[in-house]
């Protein structure tokens, strides 16, 4: 009896120390799986609260969209009066063909914040901030084991931050892509960019002289004039409109002078200064030459001048000096109707082209070419000269 006790005894000896020996190992098992879940979560957590994996989310949307709401927020807030949005995002858009790229800026910051700027090829395009969630609950608590050991013996190891990092601003400036418009046009004229008709705010300069009027401005100062339009805020190509006083549309030919905005002389009025003007330069070139009596030439003269008029009061200042004249003799060998410069108010230039031959007593006989630029003032019933340049 005495022995199979002792077995039954060593039996449940065993079977204890089994069963012991078992716990041990499953709490050891559970001891390490718990800590290497901890250790595994830290590890997670500490790998998305790293700078960069923001950054990279960031980047990785906006090169691949082209877009975001912070450049929708820059367009918005870019002047551009004659551009839609949509066309403003286009042309944007199509610049940003290179990889988009952050880099760190340099200097302080706010605790939690870092500041990127960013890069399009070698240009900078905008900045973004990135800032520490602090609402983040993450699922590592560093009061819990193995973390006061590892604080123990390896102090400051784990007082890197573990919260994540979220976009917290990004701002763009495109402002380098405007261009200027800037044109020059008779103030009667219209200007329309991309449909939108530009103010007189646009307007920079004003009273500017026609190359073809210029010497006629002190004489006539209500004469056509030009200005120059300039537009600060265009992005792009965009459509220019010119539109004269009638509304046509009219296209400027930088070659072709101030002369192209001036209305031509229409055949009827063209061809009654072209009647007066012959025997006008006849008349006016007899009188000048004081080849006769200077009385009957100006007599003869005056059918074809305005009584009073620059010619007028020119030619009976003259009288006493031509009188004292050596010219023998004054034949008109050839004339030319050059054309014709629209004025104002029924004024014309006429420009003709004359070839005269004199006989001058000391000088002999003398041939020549002169040109005249003579003011007529026609008003479809009468057309007479007034000024002779």
């Amino acid at each position: 009896m005495a022995g199979k006790s002792k077995k039954r005894r060593r039996i449940l000896g065993r079977f204890i120390y089994t069963m012991l020996l078992l716990a041990f190992m499953a709490v050891l098992t559970y001891g390490a799986y718990t800590w290497l879940t901890r250790v595994y979560d830290y590890a997670e957590q500490y790998e998305l609260s790293r700078p960069q994996k923001a950054v990279d989310a960031y980047l990785e949307t906006l090169n691949r969209d082209k877009w975001n709401d912070g450049l929708e927020r820059a367009i918005s807030q870019m002047p551009h009066e004659t551009q839609s949005d949509e066309e403003i995002k286009a042309f944007v858009q199509s610049k940003l063909t290179d990889n988009i790229t952050a880099v760190r800026k340099s200097g302080a910051t706010d605790s939690g914040t870092l500041a990127y700027s960013l890069r399009c090829g070698n240009r900078e395009i905008g900045s973004m901030t990135i800032t520490e969630d602090q609402n983040y609950r993450g699922k590592v608590n560093l009061n819990d084991m193995p973390w006061p050991l590892v604080s123990r013996f390896l102090p400051g190891i784990l007082e890197w931050g573990l919260k994540p990092w979220v976009v917290s601003g990004d701002s763009f400036d495109f402002t380098n892509l405007y261009n200027s418009m800037e044109i020059t046009v008779p103030s009667t004229y219209s200007v329309y960019l991309n449909g939108t008709l530009l103010g007189e705010e646009y307007i920079m300069a004003d009273g500017i002289h026609y190359d073809v009027y210029e010497d006629y401005y002190y004489d006539l100062p209500n004469l056509p004039t030009k200005v120059t339009y300039r537009f600060d805020n265009v992005i792009g190509n965009v459509d220019v409109e010119i539109r004269d006083e009638d509304g046509n549309v009219v296209t400027i030919d930088p070659s072709k002078g101030d002369v192209q905005f001036i209305k031509p002389v229409d055949e009827e009025t063209q061809q009654r200064l072209m009647a007066l003007m012959e025997p006008f330069t006849e008349k006016y070139l007899v009188f000048r030459s004081g080849a006769t009596d200077s009385g009957l030439a100006l007599a003869n003269l005056k059918p074809y001048i305005i009584p009073g008029s620059d010619i007028d009061k020119r030619a009976q200042n003259a009288l006493d000096g031509l009188s004292w004249a050596h010219t023998n003799s004054f034949k008109l060998t050839d004339y030319k109707f050059n054309g014709v410069l629209p004025l104002m108010n029924g004024c014309y230039v006429c420009n003709v082209t004359a070839t005269t031959d004199t006989y001058t007593y000391g000088k002999g006989e003398v041939t020549d070419i002169m040109e005249l630029n003579v003011i007529v003032y026609d008003d479809g019933y009468t057309t007479l000269a007034f000024q002779v340049n």
